[in-house]
């Protein structure tokens, strides 16, 4: 019994399309919420290629996206502080930071996770938790995030939420030599880079109440986050954030190398 070419191929490109499936399985094993953008990129195929697989084998990914609100927040006289990152897009690490925090719901209590990230890179440059979110809670997550990177932001922006736009915060950012920038008054979701990481953040993370603590709790939101930093695919920087400091730093050790042998050679020339 013979078998029709057509047949052969069609058997060939369904033992691909396995194949294919097969290594985005294997990438969910490690990032279970890449989609088909962060799927590509890894992959190194056509999207097209990618979304064809994704939809024959049913691998999408429903997204719930909760509406932002924060109650205590609404009811107050707005700053005078003005949104100062708006239509600004840093060419340097270390320029701009942004800040927020998030509430996790864990064993009856509510917790908050408090992040400081470098707009340049993405990368979270500190984290605090803490069952309680007052001035103490921000200002050790500014100072371990200071403290791992090395340095203070020139800029630190975040929405007019209380911790933040209190007399303590503020007096230790004039300190500290950092300028203040906030979103408008009510507008939290014009802090679109912490509220974009809170977002996968928290799909990464899964399902908290699987912890019999908040240790294991503790411990699964910092191995998150080194992720998130090492090396889970930020879609805007097509690499991870560490990644992307790191080429970012080649590049311009490359580009003052070439710049100092122009000069050399200039000098030679005119000697």
């Amino acid at each position: 019994m013979q078998i029709s070419r057509n047949n052969k191929l069609c058997n060939k490109q369904e033992l691909k399309d396995k194949e294919l499936k097969n290594e985005i399985l294997t990438i969910r094993d490690e990032h279970k919420n890449y989609g088909t953008e962060r799927l590509t990129i890894a992959l190194k195929r056509a999207k097209s290629v990618v979304h064809r697989i994704v939809k024959k084998f049913s691998l999408q990914i429903i997204r719930k996206r909760k509406k932002l609100v924060k109650p205590g927040d609404v009811d107050f006289k707005a700053t005078e502080h003005k949104d100062l990152v708006k239509n600004i897009c840093p060419i340097v690490p270390g320029e701009i930071w942004a800040t927020d925090f998030t509430y996790l719901k864990f064993q009856n209590k509510t917790y908050y996770l408090g992040t400081f990230i470098d707009i340049f890179s993405r990368k979270i440059q500190g984290w605090n938790l803490s069952d309680c979110h007052d001035t103490e809670f921000v200002l050790e997550a500014l100072k371990r995030s200071i403290n791992n990177a090395g340095q203070k932001p020139s800029i630190c922006h975040s929405d007019q939420g209380s911790e933040y736009r209190g007399l303590v915060f503020q007096e230790v950012l004039e300190t500290c030599g950092i300028q203040c920038s906030m979103s408008p008054k009510a507008s939290p979701w014009r802090n679109g880079f912490q509220e974009s990481f809170y977002a996968g953040f928290k799909n990464d993370l899964g399902d908290i109440n699987r912890f019999n603590s908040v240790g294991e709790l503790f411990e699964a939101i910092a191995l998150t986050i080194k992720k998130y930093n090492s090396s889970r695919i930020h879609t805007a920087l097509k690499m991870s954030p560490e990644q992307f400091l790191k080429n970012f730093y080649l590049n311009r050790k490359h580009t003052q190398v070439k710049a100092a042998s122009g000069i050399s050679l200039l000098e030679k020339v005119a000697s």
